[in-house]
């Protein structure tokens, strides 16, 4: 079970009622409120994360968010004008990652995100949004996907480019961080369907992935893919890839279908919807969703993690019942599927 509280919420909520949530949970929070909390100190928000401060990546990407705390959007595409990539220089992987300077040591790996970091392995991941999405907020969506589909050599050779450098990283996690888990995040869905058709990811993106996880699949460390949205499409071709554990959201892809056509296959890392349930529902109902998710998809022989993202705008008394449900299902067998 991993319960993710985002920055956000230290200044949205009160404090000392967050705090005592987390406080009354040890199961899910075992080292407790951070250390900004515990000294009253302000939220340590991330550069790309802070608002009214417009932030370009190191890719040259210039992000804006209006809520510190969450990642915004980019709002100027550097190589939109695809003749521009001819003459574009990359970043560098020795230096940095897709978010923020590095200096790789032997022993260690550098801790810039959260999603696919377990304390209890040597995690890394290699940032999210590394492929499609880092096209995409290079060039537009709308410019990616009409280059995708025209075939245009141009974006061919900016995927090219992707690819080297995030080749880059993963050799480095390996060479240095000695990673025994290596998380690959990118969100692929929407609502409805994906971001782009089955055809255009198999033909363009799915290449890629095989190539920038077989080191770490060669290595022998658990590869873990981060995606939201509907991915049930994307779903055969996913599987063909050396993935071990793979985490989806519930709602959109649906508990059952996910039960029908993942479960046994891959260890699933289930992210408990945000969007419905946990915001409007009572906390009756989010117990009812945690048990359903228990008896459909649990397994004695293990392959479930639970992931739920805390942000503002969940009530606190909803936070407050989904912590019980989960810590009730991490002790309770009896809840668990077959």
């Amino acid at each position: 079970m991993v319960f993710h509280i985002n920055l956000a919420c230290w200044d949205h909520y009160p404090r000392n009622q967050l705090a005592r949530l987390v406080e009354n949970h040890p199961s899910l929070f075992p080292d407790g409120v951070p250390d900004f909390v515990s000294r009253s100190e302000p939220v340590p928000y991330p550069a790309w994360a802070l608002k009214d401060s417009p932030w370009t990546d190191p890719w040259g990407c210039r992000w804006e968010t209006s809520i510190s705390g969450f990642i915004g959007a980019v709002n100027q595409h550097p190589l939109q004008d695809l003749d521009r990539i001819a003459s574009f220089t990359p970043p560098d992987p020795d230096q940095t990652t897709h978010w923020y300077p590095v200096t790789w040591h032997k022993g260690t790996a550098p801790h810039g995100g959260s999603i696919g970091f377990f304390d209890c392995l040597r995690s890394g991941e290699i940032g999210h949004g590394h492929t499609f999405l880092k096209l995409v907020d290079l060039v537009g969506y709308q410019t990616a996907l009409l280059a995708l589909v025209d075939d245009d050599p141009r974006i061919s050779r900016l995927l090219a480019m992707l690819e080297e450098f995030n080749r880059g990283l993963v050799e480095r996690f390996i060479e240095y961080g000695e990673v025994e888990w290596l998380g690959y995040a990118e969100d692929l869905g929407m609502q409805q369907g994906p971001m782009l058709s089955p055809e255009l990811f198999r033909t363009h993106i799915l290449p890629s992935y095989r190539r920038i996880m077989q080191p770490a699949h060669n290595h022998d460390a658990v590869i873990h893919m981060h995606s939201d949205g509907d991915l049930r499409s994307l779903i055969p071709d996913l599987l063909t890839l050396p993935i071990r554990v793979l985490n989806i959201q519930d709602r959109v892809n649906g508990l059952d279908w996910i039960a029908e056509n993942l479960k046994g296959r891959v260890a699933l890392d289930l992210d408990i919807d945000r969007q419905h349930v946990t915001v409007a529902g009572t906390p009756q109902q989010i117990r009812q969703h945690v048990h359903d998710v228990l008896h459909t998809l649990a397994d004695p022989a293990g392959g479930l993690i639970i992931t739920f993202g805390l942000y503002p705008g969940t009530p606190l008394e909803n936070a407050a019942a989904l912590m019980d449900a989960l810590e009730e299902g991490m002790h309770n067998k009896r809840l668990w599927g077959s």
